[in-house]
């Protein structure tokens, strides 16, 4: 019973996350319920309940979703999966892991003191190059999402823009990172249980991580400072993992 409450704790707190800024379930849940539970029950527990909460964010979202850009970025992410994958793997996960860590704390602070947005405009190379990107980190170091997300921050979007666009992204990645876990063996009983019972806290939290969000917009909160901020964290958290 202890276990389940931890475990349940650990998901309303990644699912809120992810409600709120349209990433992170994974990328918050999988340190914290590695501290109790092995990390193979941990990354399908953790990528399969961040998969279904992409679902009623990506419904709610839909008429703000940048769908060609989204696409381009998943369509680049799958030759990265395998092609990146085997030319990632002769370095060390932990030389990538500070490479991308460092990647993500410039752009963040670079975008902090920017007065306008870095990209003008989308370009179809560059999502597809990023989505390249993102799909070697994650059949690398099981990181695929900083790339996306530092990329879309960066972007003239509106926060709902953003926000509905990355959402959508990982959806579409997810599918075939759960095939993964199910060609692998990692969908167990034990992991199936698992998401069962902690999905009324991943209701509860990604209800009031979607009820903040819409805060955000209600006293002029800046949604993508929130993000900058996140990348920070998320970059020195990678540097710190991999030292």
């Amino acid at each position: 019973m202890e276990i389940i409450l931890m475990i349940s704790m650990v998901i309303g707190l990644g699912s809120f996350t992810q409600g709120l800024t349209g990433f992170g379930l994974a990328l918050v849940s999988v340190p914290l319920l590695s501290l109790f539970i092995d990390v193979k029950l941990a990354v399908p527990l953790a990528g399969i309940l961040g998969w279904l909460v992409t679902f009623p964010i990506v419904w709610k979202m839909r008429s703000h979703i940048q769908y060609k850009t989204a696409l381009i970025l998943f369509i680049g992410s799958l030759p990265g999966s395998f092609i990146g994958a085997s030319l990632l793997k002769h370095l060390p996960s932990d030389i990538i892991l500070i490479i991308m860590g460092l990647i993500l704390i410039i752009s963040g602070i670079y975008s902090f003191r920017s007065k306008t947005s870095l990209f003008k405009s989308t370009s179809p190379v560059a999502s597809a190059g990023i989505g390249f990107f993102s799909g070697a980190l994650g059949a690398s170091v099981g990181e695929p999402g900083p790339p996306v997300i530092a990329y879309t921050s960066m972007l003239p979007w509106t926060h709902d823009q953003t926000k509905s666009t990355l959402v959508f992204f990982f959806m579409l990645q997810m599918i075939g990172a759960i095939i993964g876990f199910w060609y692998k063996g990692l969908l167990t009983d034990d992991v199936f249980s698992y998401v069962i019972k902690a999905i009324p806290a991943f209701i509860i939290g990604m209800l009031l991580g979607m009820f903040s969000y819409q805060l955000l917009h209600k006293y002029n909160i800046n949604y993508h400072r929130v993000i900058y901020s996140l990348l920070i964290i998320i970059g020195f958290v990678l540097i710190t993992k991999s030292l």
